[in-house]
């Protein structure tokens, strides 16, 4: 009997390729159109109505001669190299306490800590705004009840980016913490207790068992960290509107401006591409120098 062709076995079994159908349209619709228009559009000066007039990589040569992009780019890679240290660091200690057997309530303190991340984040970004208030603000009110000058979160260019990394950290650290308590209990308990007959303290077994099998996990969050950081809006767009004076205006925020509010859909276009080619870069390195690969 000779072997069937793969066209003639898909044919053979097509009724089961039929429930792909509605998942291959929406995709189809809302994901592999908008990705190939925009990348269309890119190449034009359009302004969402009328007619696009091409204008080859003009959008994408502008780019690199643009002073507002390059401030949303530092202020962008500012956040994700402050806050993603913060998190993933806390999100490990925690992790490490909640892996413990003997912690009473383990299951709440797990559900307590993930709140934050199902939180919306409109909500959140007009929580911290009222928190961090410098008239009204509880934040500023403690400030200044221990003899400290009220402290302007939201409207200092030195301070603004530090609050959106205090919300970022508050916000992301539950969520990093499920993923690694999850890495944590594949850790063998025999290598713990060989480290405990050698006399191993907590913080040699800490740094000499914990962090060396949790590399891959710690690897992962970090590129997670990576994509999340270069994708903020909502936080800076809530609580500071990008200011004072575009301290905390994000990439993402920019190109919503460009896009939204001045309505240059075509240079908006390029910069969604620009950001996406920044991301797959720095995800690549971090997976090259972060699996230990040579040759980069």
């Amino acid at each position: 009997m000779e072997d069937k062709t793969t066209l003639q076995k898909i044919k053979e079994n097509r009724h089961f390729y039929y429930f792909l159908v509605p998942f291959l349209l929406f995709f189809s619709v809302f994901m592999l159109f908008p990705i190939i228009f925009s990348f269309y559009m890119s190449l034009h000066d359009w302004g969402g109505l009328g007619q696009a007039t091409f204008i080859g990589i003009r959008n994408y040569a502008r780019i690199f001669t643009d002073s507002t992009f390059h401030t949303a780019l530092f202020n962008t890679i500012f956040m994700w190299l402050t806050s993603t240290p913060l998190i993933l660091g806390f999100a490990l200690i925690l992790a490490v306490m909640l892996n413990k057997k003997e912690v009473k309530f383990l299951k709440y303190f797990r559900v307590g800590y993930f709140m934050p991340f199902v939180t919306s984040t409109v909500v959140v970004g007009v929580i911290f705004t009222i928190l961090l208030d410098s008239s009204f603000g509880l934040v500023n009110f403690f400030v200044e009840s221990i003899g400290f000058q009220k402290i302007p979160f939201l409207t200092s260019t030195a301070w603004s980016k530090i609050s959106i990394v205090i919300v970022l950290t508050w916000r992301w650290v539950g969520y990093n913490t499920i993923i690694m308590l999850a890495g944590l209990q594949n850790i063998p308990e025999d290598l713990y207790e060989a480290a405990d007959i050698d006399g191993g303290t907590t913080f040699q077994k800490f740094f000499y068992i914990t962090v060396p099998m949790m590399r891959p996990i710690i690897l992962f969050t970090f590129i997670l960290s990576t994509i999340g950081s270069f994708q903020i809006f909502t936080e800076p767009y809530i609580m500071t509107g990008g200011g004072p004076m575009q301290s905390s205006l994000s990439v993402v925020q920019y190109l919503y401006n460009s896009g939204f509010q001045q309505f240059r859909m075509g240079y908006a276009s390029a910069l969604s591409y620009v950001l996406f080619a920044i991301i797959f870069v720095a995800s690549y390195f971090q997976i090259k120098i972060g699996s230990g690969e040579e040759g980069i």
